[in-house]
């Protein structure tokens, strides 16, 4: 449920940010961050030409991608799946907070340009300059993730402190994508990973993976022995792993 300002936060403060489960505790001030955080922290936004409103996984979404980038203090991120920058430009305020107190802040985005056509980068990059952030701490790559991550390993080893996975999601692209970005997250940093709701029907399901993203998080969560929760209150929910040892 995604309601209007002000009754959001009296939602979210009465029963929609406790529905956060799995054994992973999140750091309390990613949820004081997210609480005190604009509704839309993307106000310019600017649309593809073929939406006729601002999707509905935001604002909300890209409202915890900047709670969770503040609330951990987040210097560095990678995302893949970027495509106009719904969630980018969540980021993207965060680190532009974090680049005027001073720091060293870095933005990669992956996309093929596949979810919304003619989009990626021109209009990410866009929506990144309208939150705050200056493109020279941005980066774009475009094409397959699964054939550019593992390219991306050498210049980014264990550099990143999220890392938002929301491109293929079939089992196996979310899988190898999981995988691929491990090894440029760095000790104690997260991974955030969309669409992991087992109650909504993907048009990615198979008779062998009913939700495969899910099941995806599940298997690489359960093969590294990480610690994981699913967050409830973002449409589709989001799965949060942290990188350990």
């Amino acid at each position: 449920m995604l309601l209007r300002p002000p009754f959001e936060n009296w939602y979210l403060r009465a029963w929609g940010i406790r529905k956060v489960w799995g054994q992973l505790a999140l750091p309390e001030e990613v949820f004081r961050t997210f609480l005190a955080a604009p509704y839309d922290p993307s106000p310019r936004f600017v649309l593809p030409p073929q939406w006729k409103r601002r999707e509905h996984d935001h604002p909300r979404y890209a409202r915890f991608c900047y709670a969770l980038a503040r609330g951990t203090d987040a210097r560095r991120i990678l995302e893949v799946g970027s495509s106009a920058g719904g969630t980018t430009a969540g980021w993207a305020l965060a680190l532009a907070e974090s680049a005027r107190a001073g720091n060293d802040v870095r933005l990669v985005c992956v996309d093929d340009d596949s979810y919304n056509p003619g989009v990626y980068p021109a209009m990410t990059g866009q929506n990144i300059e309208r939150a705050g952030l200056s493109l020279d701490h941005v980066t774009f790559h475009c094409g397959d993730s699964t054939v550019l991550l593992p390219a991306l390993q050498k210049e980014y080893p264990r550099y990143f402190d999220v890392y938002l996975v929301d491109a293929g999601h079939t089992y196996e692209a979310a899988l190898a994508d999981l995988e691929n970005g491990l090894p440029m997250v760095r000790r104690g940093g997260f991974i955030a990973v969309h669409d992991v709701d087992r109650t909504r029907p993907m048009p990615e399901a198979t008779p062998a993976h009913a939700a495969p993203v899910y099941e995806a998080v599940e298997h690489f969560a359960l093969t590294h022995r990480f610690d994981s929760c699913i967050v409830g209150f973002v449409r589709k929910h989001l799965a949060i792993v942290q990188v350990r040892g």
